[in-house]
């Protein structure tokens, strides 16, 4: 019967997920791990980061091609919403301008201290980092 044990120097290696790409890190011992036909041509182990990972291995045999990097850069791409909230802003920039206006408006002090915060900020930004210490 074989027994886990802690094995505090045990080598660890950072691998990719099989099935989501993502990067994990493994030792020797690592729970979700299977030889998996690899192009139609040879078997490799192939290493998973979760047991649903492992678990869908099994649901496609021969499912490896070797394209999770280009699959995970797709799904970022597609939950990148720079295009979309440019194009709201630019739909709705009249509606954005007035509201602020309303805003400005009805709480003068208020507003005027987020601009001054605003702009303190956006000098410290655009200073380079530790050689300027202002007063705030």
């Amino acid at each position: 019967m074989s027994v886990r044990r802690e094995t505090p120097n045990r080598l660890t290696l950072h691998r990719v997920c099989g099935t989501c790409g993502r990067s994990i890190v493994t030792t020797a011992d690592t729970p979700w791990v299977r030889q998996v036909e690899r192009d139609g041509k040879r078997q490799a182990t192939t290493y998973f980061c979760c047991s649903s990972c492992f678990a869908a291995s099994y649901k496609h045999i021969g499912w490896y091609d070797g394209k999770n990097r280009e699959r995970r850069r797709a799904r970022e791409a597609a939950r990148d919403n720079r295009e979309r909230n440019r194009r709201y802003y630019a739909a709705h920039a009249e509606e954005l301008r007035k509201k602020a206006r309303r805003y400005r408006l009805d709480h003068p002090g208020m507003a005027a201290a987020d601009s001054a915060y605003q702009r303190r900020k956006r000098k410290l930004t655009r200073e380079p980092a530790g050689l300027t210490i202002t007063e705030v």
